[in-house]
């Protein structure tokens, strides 16, 4: 029987034959990380990313990974990704709260 391994940020199928899976806030995190406003696509992103548990080691690590050229590319989003963790923070949902408060600064 196949069993599901959470690591990284992946959905892994121990199956050789399946594509591994991405978490949605993962799917979502490399959205912020394209130089396109995800909200652009979907008007709600921000409003869905906050009401999703944090992967905090996927996202740290693709903080890290940034070069300066290529965290220059993508400032807006990610200014944008911590406008909208502030705002979380003065809602009355507390899910969306307590992991706007998760994401690093």
């Amino acid at each position: 029987m196949a069993q599901t391994e959470k690591k990284g940020g992946l959905l892994r199928k121990s199956s050789a034959s399946k594509k591994p899976l991405k978490e949605k806030v993962v799917l979502m995190y490399d959205e912020i990380f394209m130089t396109e406003d995800p909200s652009k696509r979907n008007p709600r992103f921000w409003e869905e990313l906050f009401l999703m548990k944090v992967n905090l080691e996927y996202l740290e690590g693709k903080l890290e990974a940034l070069d300066g050229e290529e965290l220059m590319k993508i400032k807006d989003n990610i200014n944008c990704l911590f406008q909208h963790c502030i705002q979380a923070l003065g809602e009355e949902h507390p899910i969306r709260v307590v992991n706007a408060l998760q994401v690093p600064c």
